[in-house]
């Protein structure tokens, strides 16, 4: 009979249906965590906070998603600052898969890009986390238990859904990247792109199907033994080293960070390439080591097999570098003219304050803080650190808590001496700000420690561990004793600063975290009595704990990004954007919808004063000179920061200026008002494009500034150019411009040359954007340091502007060929591992 118990248990543990269960609810968690952005209920309903999320990710989202819905690339958005690279912008995710098909079933479902969009982009990465995390900690922990039993199978579970929650539900995730949204979505595929490095590796794991025994229990604790089976299992390209690997892991790895590098923050693809890297370095070194030797040729040929080794993770990189090819190439050429391209060390050493050390324990108020890990979470990564070490296998615990210590300190940027060794010494820490951005990896660490420090906690303990578990219980309850004392004091503290008046109560906060971080202390003692009576090794045991954890997170982070809706909702036009709207020509695409032949001016100065923020015109279709994005182009900035406004707005085309203060004048009269905002109308302003008599070269920007910004400089007649041109003096006033057509990429016009003359284009200058002359290529200029003008002949000709950057198409033929390659390397490989395979 109870071989027969064994038996059944043993079928239904090797089933896959709890790994599809816990996925699902991995998947669906996120949608309880931000109940209150789903729920009907209008009295209930909370939105993300205004902030980055609303000013600069949803302008910039919404616009790609309009062009793409239009049958557009958005290459140039013509919203912001006077114009400027939109796909280049990498924020703008125009390339992401899961961003761009979200836009095109909603454009096409004709809902258009509303807010609620973006909101839903950050519960389904919360979902991607989760799965991801879980998978890979299951996996890895199922091949680390050497006689692979159902038992272990179920710990492997338990400890793979406890890590999930510690990475997706803590202070990290769930803080400023809900707000920054390119860094969550970002995130979210690390789990994935070590999973695929630790598939690359370890072979998938077996069950051993028959029931167990004691002296099998015992080995399954990670005893020593001398079974070789007890080994990390590796696959089998390791030890022939073929040019490519056999297992389809590198590819899947390479779809995995491509995407992550097309979900657009360069700056944690920066520390998911370093903590790749040194994770396969470290499984490598771990699970095959070269014999020592003196002989000049065996070192030269151990040398060999271990760069042979790293061929995966070279695949994975490289091709996954290729397949992003259509996004970096152009925006590595877009940072190389934008105010990033030359930073200081002041610039980008910034970090945390050493006090937020505090934080790990007592988060902020109502969460946000990065290292915030979870009491629960805490406690087991104790217990993995304090279990006596076992040599077979090696779990990797040294590696995570060498990988969480150094990204802790890495997070206090310059406050430590730690960032200035990663400034000088690791390639890509100096083009990169706000070093707190670093916890990345600390969570992911923490998450992965908890994983493993619940998988000691249910599984059996030798004698050499039980009484190491004792001492750790018992210096546990020793800790909830001093905390429980320390409580008189955070209460007087309270209640002094509470009769004193003060503004801020600061003990009140701590109190608070205090007193449910003793609850939480309280609990988890409690959930640990069950282990003596041996209930955790249960299902329902693991439940409770993976609840308690639950509750520790959702409890402190889940309120953090959340504030009541404004009404209206945000970019809800208003009268002025209905104005403006109405009384500016927009832009149309170039065939298909008529366009009024005009050259009227067609810019605004709105100072961020539209409803939405500084990138609103984005949203509006309002071509502005403010914007809130941090790629700019440092030439425009320079320009816009060194000219006085009038002769600024002359020959930006502006024709609206908004303002809260009355500066009606000579140049400028009140056309509208609505509430303390007026709108006023330019008295001279520019049109789109204007042909001019004469030139000045000057080679200097600055100089060339200071040149247009005199008032003696006749910017009508007057254009300045860095080389000389062989135009003679003319009288530009007989010559004509009339914009045929204007569109995001692309602008057309009828001109009508006295003479051989200079055109001038209120467009910013930049590389990729190509001129035609009836049909012909023609040279584009750079005129007035900013803007652009051809050579035009004399008489009547169509002038087009089309902007077609090489970059983009250069890197999308790289990234169409590399997808070629990858997937025929999945389908060549013949060895598409099944999920049950791969999990086991």
């Amino acid at each position: 009979m109870t071989q027969q118990i064994e038996n059944r248990k043993s079928k239904i543990e090797n089933q896959s249906w709890p790994d599809l269960l816990l996925v699902i609810i991995l998947a669906l968690l996120p949608c309880l965590f931000f109940w209150r952005l789903l729920t009907p209920n209008p009295a209930d309903r909370m939105a993300i906070a205004a902030g980055d999320f609303t000013e600069q990710y949803y302008p910039l989202r919404a616009f790609a998603a309009q062009e793409w819905v239009r049958g557009q690339i958005p290459l140039w958005n013509p919203y912001l600052f006077g114009g400027q690279p939109a796909l280049a912008d990498i924020q703008s995710g125009a390339l992401y898969p899961p961003h761009l098909l979200q836009s095109l079933l909603l454009g096409w479902s004709g809902l258009g890009f509303p807010l609620w969009a973006l909101e839903l982009q950050v519960i389904a990465h919360f979902s991607l986390a989760a799965i991801g995390t879980y998978l890979f900690i299951r996996s890895y922990l199922l091949a680390s238990s050497p006689p692979r039993l159902p038992a272990s199978l179920r710990r492997a579970r338990f400890g793979g859904l406890m890590a999930s929650l510690a990475f997706t539900y803590g202070g990290y995730l769930t803080g400023f990247p809900v707000q920054q949204l390119t860094i969550l979505e970002t995130s979210a595929w690390l789990p994935w792109v070590m999973w695929a490095i630790s598939a690359a590796i370890v072979r998938p794991p077996t069950i051993d199907r028959r029931p167990p025994t004691d002296n099998r229990q015992l080995v399954e604790d990670n005893q020593p033994t001398n079974n070789p089976a007890s080994r990390l299992p590796l696959h089998p390209s390791r030890s022939s080293a073929p040019l490519l690997p056999r297992s389809p892991a590198p590819y899947w790895g390479a779809l995995a960070f491509a995407l992550a590098i097309l979900a657009g923050h360069p700056q944690t693809v920066l520390y998911i390439f370093y903590l790749s890297l040194a994770y396969f370095l470290y499984l490598r070194f771990t699970i095959y080591t070269p014999r020592t030797t003196y002989h000049a040729s065996r070192i030269t040929h151990h040398a060999s097999r271990l760069l042979a080794s790293l061929i995966p993770w070279l695949v994975m990189v490289v091709l996954g570098v290729c397949l992003a090819a259509a996004q970096l190439l152009p925006t590595r050429e877009f940072i190389a003219h934008s105010l990033r391209a030359d930073l200081s060390y002041q610039a980008v050493s910034a970090g945390l304050p050493l006090n937020e050390f505090i934080a790990i324990l007592y988060p902020g108020f109502f969460g946000g803080s990065p290292q915030y890990v979870g009491i629960v979470s805490l406690i087991l990564i104790a217990l993995a650190l304090t279990r006596p070490p076992t040599p077979n296998p090696r779990p990797p615990i040294l590696f995570w808590a060498g990988a969480g210590l150094v990204s802790l300190l890495l997070a206090f940027g310059g406050n430590t001496f730690l960032y200035p060794l990663f400034y000088l010494f690791m390639p890509g820490f100096e083009a990169v700000r706000q070093q707190e951005r670093a916890f990345l990896v600390y969570s992911f660490s923490a998450a992965v420690l908890t994983g493993w420090g619940a998988f000691f906690l249910t599984g059996p303990l030798p004698k050499a561990a039980r009484s190491t578990f004792t001492r750790f219980e018992r210096r546990l309850r020793w800790i909830a004793a001093i905390a429980l004392a320390l409580t008189a004091f955070f209460i007087y503290g309270s209640a002094v600063s509470t009769a004193r008046g003060d503004e801020v109560n600061l003990f009140y906060g701590v109190l608070w975290h205090h007193l449910f971080g003793l609850i939480i202390l309280g609990g988890t003692l409690l959930l640990l009595l069950l282990r003596s009576r041996g209930w955790l090794r249960h299902p329902w045991g693991m439940a409770l704990l993976a609840l308690w954890l639950a509750f520790n997170l959702f409890t402190v982070n889940w309120r953090f990004n959340l504030e009541k809706p404004t009404n209206p909702p945000p970019f809800t036009p208003n009268g002025i954007v209905q104005f403006l709207q109405t009384n500016l020509p927009t832009l149309r695409l170039r065939s298909g919808q008529a366009f009024q032949p005009s050259n009227l001016p067609t810019r605004i100065v709105s100072g961020g004063l539209l409803p939405g923020g500084n990138s609103a015109a984005s949203v509006y279709h309002l071509q502005d000179l403010t914007g809130n994005t941090p790629l700019q182009l440092a030439s425009v900035e320079n320009f816009m920061r060194q000219m006085p406004s009038w002769r600024l707005w002359q020959l930006l085309s502006v024709r609206y200026v908004l303002d809260k203060r009355d500066i009606a004048g000579a140049g400028l009269k009140p056309v509208f008002e609505e509430g303390n905002l007026k709108v006023f109308e330019m008295g001279d302003p520019f049109s789109r494009a204007w042909f001019v008599g004469n030139i000045e070269v000057i080679a200097g920007d600055n100089e060339a500034i200071s040149r247009l910004a005199s008032d003696d400089f006749d910017l009508r007649r007057t254009a300045v150019v860095p080389t000389p041109l062989d135009l003679p003096p003319t009288d530009p006033t007989t010559s004509s411009v009339t914009i045929l057509a204007l569109d995001s990429n692309y602008l057309q016009a009828q001109v009508n040359a006295s003479d051989r003359q200079l055109l001038v284009f209120s467009q910013i200058f930049y590389p990729g954007w190509q001129a035609k002359i009836d049909n012909q290529s023609a040279e584009l200029l750079r005129v007035n340091v900013i803007q652009q003008g051809v050579v035009v002949s004399q008489g009547q000709h169509t002038v087009e502007l089309v902007f077609s950057p090489t970059s983009f198409w250069l890197g999308a033929a790289i990234s169409f060929v590399a997808l070629l390659v990858c997937l025929g390397l999945l389908v060549g490989s013949n060895r598409l591992i099944s999920l049950k395979a791969i999990l086991g």
